[in-house]
């Protein structure tokens, strides 16, 4: 039993049914015989009036007990005699074809990577399941649909399927799946004409083929390729294993059998017929061999297209193999198409080869014949007698079942005593005296005509009877035949262009190159002789479109959108059912003098805001004394640890000690962030509440969006976004940043107990009201957590008279000044692809292209122009430093060092350049804690070492 889903236009669950509910539910998939086509999939299906579903637009079908659903859209409903039908169609093949890719150009790319890149750039919502292919594609997706994109890798090799996932009453996931084929290769054989194998279609091929001389790689010569390559010298024996005996020295490979059946007589025998088939990429004889013999199984036998229904409803794609006794071969095959009835569990499989009428085995199997037919039917002067009258009564409209289109002569039409066309006549019905509408096209133009039905007998009383032309041949148009539709790219020239809307409560109005949406007004005639006639067409204003202009030198220097006073002016957000909601909105007492508007959801803003007035969150005002520095500075921290600090838990702690005295805390205060961070997540940036559920909380001090929309992780990048944080979000780095931006930009609070604002909570100096006051005014729990305090206690005694080591490592900048920094370390947009992406290092550029490229510090090469290293960096230094420390040297066009040389701080260790992907001559400048790097996490800011 299926489980079916009727689903409304948004694409919500109306209601569920049971495939034993229906009168009809029938399933077809089909394998296309052209790969450059996806898979055909439909859905026909009726039951018993249903008034919930009645105006449905997908139906979604499961007859497993996973969660994935096919679904299809509904092409047709009819409403019959009580009883819903509905054909529908796979809905992703249409779906994708509205998703357009700008521009993808893969080079040696994987297939997971090319269709993950072309759902990004597209912006579709599907995500990619399964993807079987190991294959690398190099191609151009430029300005095409996804679907166009999903044809073209299916020509490269693999085959596409589609479902989704269904939770609670809506899609919860869209999932494309790609394999090498679709089906598994079954050890299923079927014996040609056993019972359980129908044969549905079988023809003998005209150009039938017994042997085949294969030939492969050309040799290359100074011009081109010489001769081919053979398979003479491989021999096959079937005692051996192999399917065929080829002694040596013959260069066809040869069905014995299928020559006694298909052969061309000779002296009392049969000769093989054979071909030559071309592999141009093979460069083996022995693989050659096999390609022919393939190909030759193939093409030596006729072509039959069976059914059986013994197979399961997903044996769609899958190979198995037909074994012919009485001819001694056999050869495998696929499942190409399966009708799955829902209601009885029938399932109709067809395999073998598909001779179906949009098969191209079919069609040109079919051109074979239609060749034969021609050549051995010639035609007599009687059958060319009876085409010719045949020819008449098409072009006249006359024959025995009559037609819908006539062909005039002069004569007919009574205007000359020509037999050549003059005018042309459609009509309604299949013949003149059935037909009430006529549409003419002669040297007039077009015209249109209409009687009573049967009214007119003959060509002669069409020509003669009444007409208003539409259309004359200079291409003058009547406008009283426009009643509805849509014209496209045309030019009206007047004063004004007026629209009524719904219920005629507005009117929108084009009047003097300005757009206006207006009081509603009803007009019935326009006295244009009238000065003031306009008056007759407008109502009210109530907001505008104007074009403006600049005073001085009446020019446009612009457009403006107008707002009248005691109307609101809105941007609004559709709701899918008639309605909407407002996202930008100038209220009605926004006026000249005092403007208001109102922003009304989430958002995001990018570059500087500069705010001339007051600044409230929440209710709570935000001045200087809140601090809010952008992007909450990048704390001073140098990524060095005193030798007392060893273990990975106390690194952790020891840099946010570092970074909040680096910021200006006094150490009683950041022993309270330490506190409160052991308490929270034992200050590990990536302790995540729940898995990524919405409404948990995550990172160092935990982020949780109180809303329960996003998960926190997610709920943290979005923050980081808002404050400008370009680091990599999962890294102490990151959060501090963060920390010290969110807290005095709304979250922190400052309460009766602990009325400190931000700036004052930095400067305290004792570690339990610091302690609590962050509990308090940042955290603001249900329950208090006086536990912290002893924690924090606990980590100021361990650190407060720890050194901070000082200076940044001894590095230098690896280019002379003056030094531009061109792109920063962090998230950014690449400038090769246009996606997200993290970029680990910073690039840099002095004015010289050819700039020395020195060493930052003292240490040792370990890596140099290695091309095994990622291929990204192009020529590429990697100098391993005494503290541990890694830096890297990309995109150099010239390398001067090798691996194990030890080199001295400032040493010249090659040239600036552009190699490997980049977009222009610089130094792009890493740090690394380790030499492969196994996460974003372990790349640091060169600007915590370097002061640029």
């Amino acid at each position: 039993m299926s489980n079916i889903l009727f689903l409304d236009k948004m694409q919500q669950a109306i209601k569920s049914y049971d495939s034993d509910e229906f009168i009809e539910c029938v399933q077809t998939k089909e394998i296309t015989t052209n790969a450059s086509e996806l898979m055909n999939d439909t859905l026909s299906v009726s039951l018993p009036f249903d008034g919930t579903i009645k105006d449905a637009s997908y139906i979604a079908v499961n007859d497993t007990k996973e969660q994935e659903f096919s679904l299809y859209r509904i092409l047709t409903a009819k409403d019959e005699a009580n009883l819903l039908s509905f054909e529908a169609i796979n809905f992703a093949v249409d779906e994708l074809d509205n998703f357009i890719i700008k521009d993808i150009r893969p080079k040696n790319r994987s297939f997971s990577y090319v269709i993950n890149q072309l759902l990004s750039d597209s912006g579709c919502d599907w995500v990619l399941g399964v993807c079987e292919p190991i294959k690398t594609v190099s191609s151009t997706f430029y300005y095409t649909s996804m679907r166009e994109a999903l044809k073209a890798l299916q020509e490269l090799g693999s085959e596409f399927t589609f479902s989704i996932e269904i939770t609670g009453n809506k899609i919860t996931k869209k999932i494309i799946n790609c394999y090498n084929q679709i089906g598994k290769i079954t050890n299923k054989r079927f014996e040609y004409g056993e019972d359980v194998l129908k044969i549905v279609h079988q023809q003998d091929r005209t150009n039938i083929v017994t042997a085949l001389i294969g030939r492969g790689k050309g040799e290359e010569v100074g011009d081109g390729y010489g001769r081919r390559l053979e398979f003479s010298d491989v021999e096959w024996r079937k005692s051996n294993g192999k399917p065929l005996d080829k002694p040596k020295g013959q260069n066809w490979i040869e069905y014995p059998e299928m020559t006694k059946e298909y052969g061309i007589p000779s002296n009392g025998k049969m000769l093989p017929r054979k071909t030559v088939v071309v592999f141009d990429d093979v460069e083996d004889a022995s693989e050659l061999l096999q390609k022919t013999y393939d190909q030759l199984a193939y093409y030596c036998r006729p072509l039959v297209q069976f059914s059986t229904e013994i197979l399961g409803s997903d044996s769609i794609g899958n190979t198995v193999s037909i074994h012919r006794g009485e001819r001694n071969y056999h050869y495998q095959t696929r499942v190409f198409k399966v009708v799955t009835d829902h209601i009885n569990g029938r399932v109709q499989a067809s395999l073998g080869d598909n001779l179906s009428g949009n098969s191209i085995n079919r069609q040109l199997s079919q051109v074979q014949i239609n060749i034969s037919d021609l050549d051995s039917n010639k035609m007599t002067w009687y059958d060319s007698t009876e085409i010719g009258k045949y020819q008449d009564d098409i072009m006249r409209g006359a024959g025995a079942n009559g037609g819908s289109i006539y062909m005039v002569n002069g004569i007919e039409a009574g205007v000359s005593q020509s037999r050549e066309t003059y005018e042309q006549v459609f009509m309604d019905g299949p013949k003149i005296q059935d037909s009430q509408y006529f549409m003419i096209q002669n040297n007039a133009g077009i015209s249109f005509k209409q009687c009573k039905k049967g009214q007119w007998t003959t060509i002669q009383d069409v020509h003669n009877g009444a007409s208003t032309t539409a259309w004359t041949l200079d291409g003058t148009f009547n406008a009283s035949f426009i009643a509805a539709g849509i014209l496209a790219g045309v030019l009206i020239q007047g004063v004004v262009v007026k629209s009524i809307g719904s219920n005629s409560f507005f009117q929108s109005v084009l009047s003097n190159g300005a757009f206006s949406i207006e009081q509603y007004k009803e007009t019935n005639n326009v006295d244009y002789t009238k000065p003031d006639w306009q008056k007759d067409v407008h109502g009210g204003k109530v907001g505008e479109f104007i074009g403006t202009y600049d005073g001085n030198t009446k020019k446009a220097n612009g457009s403006a959108l107008i707002n009248y006073p005691g109307y609101i002016f809105s941007i609004n957000q559709d709701d899918g059912n008639g309605s909407s909601t407002p996202v930008f909105q100038v209220p009605s007492d926004s006026t000249f003098d005092k403007p208001k508007f109102k922003l009304f959801g989430d958002g995001t803003l990018q570059g500087d805001i500069n705010i001339k007035g007051n600044f409230y969150v929440n209710g709570v005002k935000i001045d200087t004394n809140g601090g809010g520095n952008s992007g909450g500075g990048d704390a001073g921290w140098n990524g060095k640890y005193p030798p007392e600090v060893t273990s990975d838990r106390d690194k952790r702690y020891w840099q946010i000690w570092a970074m909040a005295i680096g910021a200006g805390f006094s150490k009683q205060a950041a022993a309270a962030l330490l506190g409160n961070a052991q308490g929270e997540s034992d200050a590990n940036p990536t302790a995540d509440e729940s898995n990524g559920a919405p409404g948990f909380g995550y990172g160092v001090w935990q982020w949780t969006d109180s809303s329960g929309a996003s998960s926190g992780r997610v709920y943290m990048i979005n923050l980081m976004t808002r404050a400008g944080v370009t680091d990599n979000p999962d890294t102490i780095t990151a959060q501090f940043k963060l920390l010290m931006w969110h807290a005095p930009n709304g979250q922190w609070i400052a309460t009766s107990s602990y009325p400190y604002s931000w700036t004052q909570f930095m400067t305290l100096t004792d570690i339990n009201t610091a302690t609590q006051a962050f509990v308090a005014n940042f955290e603001r729990p249900l329950n208090g957590h006086p536990e912290r305090s002893t924690w924090a206690q606990e980590w100021y005694n361990k650190f407060v008279n720890l050194e901070i080591p000082s200076g940044g490592g001894g590095y230098i900048a690896p280019i002379a000044s003056p030094i531009t920094v061109s792109s920063e370390f962090g998230w950014r947009t690449s400038p090769i692809t246009g996606a997200q992406e993290f970029h680990n290092g910073i690039d840099l550029v002095n004015g010289n292209p050819n700039t020395p490229i020195l060493a930052s510090a003292d240490g040792t090469v370990v890596s140099a122009a290695d091309p095994g290293y990622f291929d990204w960096y192009g020529n590429w230094t990697v100098i391993k430093h005494a503290d541990g420390m890694y830096t890297g040297y990309a995109h150099q066009s010239r390398v001067d060092v090798a691996v194990g040389q030890n080199v001295k701080q400032g040493q010249q260790i090659g040239l600036m350049g552009t190699t490997g992907p980049s977009t222009g001559e610089h130094c792009h400048f890493q740090f690394m804690d380790e030499f492969y790097p196994s996460s974003s996490a372990h790349f640091h800011n060169a600007r915590d070492y370097i002061k640029f």
